[in-house]
């Protein structure tokens, strides 16, 4: 970027950023000077927190995100120098509700090493995504298919299932503990819906 100030490259350099983070609008010019001051102030000198920080902030956004804007933060991401932020960045942005089902899926297919290392949260993120607008057979086989206790967890007391769903995971649940809660729920609930 050939507007920036010698302040802003000396932040930049300072704090670990490259120019794509500005380009691509994940970190704000009044952020990064604020950021700055910090560093420069006695804060931190763990310049990761800085771009934890940055990225943290532009995934709060609150409107949907388009695919562009969705390609360059995980190319920033992984090509950030800490492996910690990047990971903990893409699990953000894979559990965004500012992403769609369909661009969780591109995210997915578009890098297979990312897939490979986030595959278990995209499937749970994907699944649990899909069961807000209802719990089907379908969801519930995926679910015991993928012994995803946390998927499981949080399906135990869940009023959109059906006895038949409780049953299945009083049976095949991923734990004894989950069994053991899907059964008694089984047994204890006075009106299922079939």
């Amino acid at each position: 970027m050939s507007d920036l100030t010698d302040s802003e490259r000396a932040a930049l350099d300072a704090l670990g950023y490259t120019e794509a983070w500005l380009r691509a609008g994940i970190l704000e010019r009044e952020l990064l000077s604020e950021q700055f001051d910090r560093f420069q102030s006695g804060g931190t000198q763990k310049t990761a927190k800085y771009r934890a920080q940055a990225a943290a902030a532009w995934l709060a956004g609150g409107s949907a995100l388009t695919d562009d804007p969705i390609d360059a933060f995980l190319d920033v991401m992984k090509a950030d120098p800490d492996s910690k932020v990047s990971h903990a960045a893409i699990v953000e942005l894979i559990q965004s509700p500012r992403i769609s089902l369909e661009q969780l899926e591109r995210i997915a297919r578009s890098d297979r090493k990312l897939m490979r290392s986030h595959e278990a949260l995209i499937r749970r993120t994907y699944l649990m995504r899909e069961m807000e607008s209802g719990v089907t057979d379908d969801h519930m086989n995926q679910v015991i298919e993928y012994k995803d206790a946390a998927i499981q967890t949080s399906l135990i007391h869940d009023t959109r299932l059906t006895r038949k769903h409780a049953e299945l995971l009083a049976e095949r649940g991923a734990n004894p503990t989950i069994r053991d809660k899907a059964k008694k729920w089984a047994q204890d609930k006075p009106f299922w819906k079939g």
